[in-house]
């Protein structure tokens, strides 16, 4: 969108409105009034002309330098027979332009077209659902026995989520390999086992994985003296060729609520950067900031990471940037929802922060579950690809 110029007087407005109608230009009418106390305008109404489409821009720029300098002129003059060729019924059958009737009867206004779901984000959406409803599927049906007080977190993975997850290294497919041949109860009960059996056992506890920073972290403050042990591999299944799973975290979800909440969000701001952008730029947009988070929240607490929140917050940090930089672009996101969803992140953040500090000083800690180092490197480099000109409207 390009704001073409602000009217004082809404009848100007409408006569120049409906010039762009008769030459099937897509725009967009906003009233504002002047709130500012201070303001020697406070109270007056002002009304914002938009022009949808970029590449009306320098045509509308033409025309309304000629109605600028003379309004009068017979080719803006608009009567009831030229509004009555764009009657309400084939507006709401061809396109998606309503008229609408406000309080001041003199003016006219006509809606912005609503902008449909774009193939990306649309496949984007489908792909997470799809993938939930699978993995929900075939999620092993885990019975603990009695004695067990805890089950390993890879035994409770679905097919998908082990195929498709940052990493899946190879300690955990020993213990499917041991689940599999001796069953659950063998993993706190050994005795009696085979040859083949003990040599699974003692594998794993010879075999280290990458299980993050957060916890290296927490075991050097409980124990300065300690020295840092960084034997674990990382990347052990990208590293063979695996290089999917840099990406596919994002399109996995825990529960429904989880899925619900992201996609949400994904049609509401995914389409609007989708239009903008074009196809191509969305993809490299999507992968540039799913890599970038699932990468951080790999390295800070292992592979045990999912959703499609990171680049929901790349998404959210790169709309704040364009509204500040480039407003004329139009993107819809309200200062209040911001600061909803500012709030969310500190206050996770924050449960963090106080779990962070229960472990450190070995008291219980409670966990959030929320994928926090995803969240705020998602947002960093939202914020730095804002400031990007490759990231404007159509490169402009």
């Amino acid at each position: 969108m390009r704001l073409i110029h602000v009217f004082k007087d809404p009848v100007l407005a409408q006569t120049f409105a409906a010039f762009l109608a008769k030459k099937g230009v897509d725009y967009q009418l906003e009233q504002n009034v002047d709130k500012d106390w201070g303001s020697t305008d406070y109270g007056i109404v002002s009304t914002e002309l938009w022009t949808i489409n970029e590449e009306d821009l320098e045509a509308v720029n033409q025309w309304f330098a000629e109605f600028n300098r003379n309004p009068s002129d017979p080719q803006f003059q608009i009567t009831e027979e030229s509004l009555k060729q764009f009657p309400e019924e084939e507006l709401l059958e061809k396109e998606p332009h309503i008229l609408l009737e406000p309080e001041n009867k003199d003016t006219v206004f006509r809606r912005a077209p609503q902008q449909p779901l774009g193939p990306v984000t649309l496949y984007c959406l489908l792909t997470c659902i799809c993938l939930f409803l699978f993995s929900l599927a075939t999620t092993p049906e885990i019975k603990m026995p009695n004695q067990m007080t805890n089950i390993p977190y890879p035994v409770l993975l679905s097919p998908v989520k082990k195929a498709l997850l940052y990493d899946y290294p190879e300690a955990f497919e020993l213990i499917d390999r041991f689940v599999n041949t001796f069953g659950l109860e063998k993993l706190q009960d050994h005795q009696p086992l085979s040859p083949e059996g003990i040599i699974l056992v003692e594998k794993f506890a010879q075999t280290p994985y990458w299980q993050g920073m957060y916890d290296k972290i927490v075991s050097h403050l409980q124990h300065p003296e300690a020295p840092w042990n960084f034997n674990a591999p990382l990347f052990e299944k990208i590293r063979q060729g695996e290089i999917w799973r840099l990406m596919t975290p994002v399109f996995l979800h825990s529960d429904l609520f989880h899925l619900f909440f992201n996609m949400i969000w994904l049609i509401v701001i995914g389409k609007q950067i989708e239009q903008r952008l074009g196809k191509k730029r969305y993809i490299f947009f999507l992968l540039l900031t799913g890599i970038f988070s699932n990468t951080a929240q790999y390295l800070m607490s292992g592979s045990n990471f999912l959703g499609f929140s990171g680049i929901l917050c790349a998404m959210i940090a790169f709309i704040w940037v364009r509204q500040k930089q480039a407003a004329w672009e139009g993107y819809q996101l309200q200062g209040s929802t911001m600061g909803f969803i500012l709030f969310f992140i500190c206050t996770m953040l924050a449960i963090q922060l106080i779990s962070f500090g229960l472990e450190v000083y070995e008291q219980t800690p409670f966990s959030p579950g929320i994928a926090n180092t995803a969240h705020l490197s998602g947002a960093f480099l939202g914020y730095v690809l804002g400031k990007m000109p490759y990231f404007s409207w159509r490169g402009v």
